[in-house]
């Protein structure tokens, strides 16, 4: 019965290691394949669909003193610009295992139309008074084109870590027509507006790969830059993105894609001066100052197909 016990618990025994050991073997096997086949894919051509809507925000905030008499002031204003679909294009050439040059571009641009159609409002004594017809029209545009070198800090089969940096070329411009019609308060007219600027700035970027398997792969990528380091704007302010695409290559070479981006470019200007009054006013000086924030938002899901050779 001793020797029968033992051979049985050796059998068992066997039997446990051997289940184990194919158990280790079966959840390796997804790492073995992805170190045994790394591909060697050269070139990286991303074609897109991209849905972003934007928001405008306008802000002033800033404070008057006289006679030691402080007063601030503060107000903002936002704008909905709405969705609509714009291509966007992303392409990257490995050099090496670790180095990579790439590529993007994108933009947004929306109209917008407004009309009042007029009428009058009775204010009380002294009757009626006309309001004009009024007809507006605005278009926000935006393009922004970049280019970076990056270096893999960490370079597995199914992890990579990679920080570049580059230059980034900005394009925006906003204006914004009105015109309206005559009252007997006031004669028909019009006016316009126009803001905008372009330019390039140095820009840092970073990347950050993770392959679960061999067809599916998962992109975060950031870009960020500074107004000062550029020469496309004057006032003090900086660029930020962030963006994630899923890709499943369909075949070896053609694949799809899925993804969301976001960015902001957020600006600042100050003034200050000093008011006057007349001399008769009895008032003393008034020193102000003032700072003027603009922050322009896009962001939006997109879609579309990878070529990779």
């Amino acid at each position: 019965m001793t020797q029968g016990s033992n051979a049985l618990a050796t059998h068992r025994l066997r039997r446990t290691a051997l289940a184990c050991a194919v158990l280790a073997l079966a959840a390796a096997q997804p790492a073995l394949a992805q170190d045994a086949n790394p591909r060697d894919d050269r070139f990286t051509l991303r074609l897109s669909a991209f849905n972003p809507s934007a928001d405008l925000r306008l802000g002033l905030e800033g404070d008057a003193t006289s006679d030691g008499e402080t007063a601030v002031f503060s107000d903002a204003v936002d704008f909905d610009t709405g969705d609509e679909w714009r291509p966007r294009g992303a392409l990257n050439f490995r050099i090496s295992d670790r180095q990579s040059i790439g590529a993007s571009y994108y933009d947004y641009e929306n109209d917008q139309d407004w009309s009042f159609g007029g009428g009058s409002v009775d204010p009380g004594p002294g009757g009626p008074v006309g309001l004009p017809a009024v007809d507006a029209s605005g278009r926000i545009k935006f393009a922004m084109a970049s280019a970076h070198y990056e270096y893999a800090v960490v370079a597995t089969p199914a992890f990579e870590w990679g920080l570049g940096l580059g230059a980034t070329h900005l394009d925006l411009e906003a204006m914004a027509d009105v015109a309206w019609s005559a009252t007997d308060e006031l004669d028909a007219g019009n006016a316009g507006f126009r803001e905008g600027f372009d330019g390039w700035s140095p820009a840092l970027h970073t990347r950050v790969t993770w392959r679960p398997a061999d067809r599916w792969r998962v992109d975060l990528d950031g870009q960020y830059l500074n107004a000062n380091w550029g020469d496309f704007i004057e006032e003090d302010g900086h660029f930020e993105r962030a963006g994630i695409v899923v890709e499943y290559l369909v075949t070896e070479r053609f694949g799809v894609h899925v993804g969301y981006d976001w960015f902001r470019l957020k600006l600042r200007d100050t003034y200050a001066g000093t008011i006057v009054p007349p001399a008769d006013a009895g008032l003393s000086d008034i020193e102000w100052s003032a700072a003027a924030r603009t922050q322009f938002k896009v962001h939006g899901p997109m879609a579309g197909v990878t070529f990779r050779f």
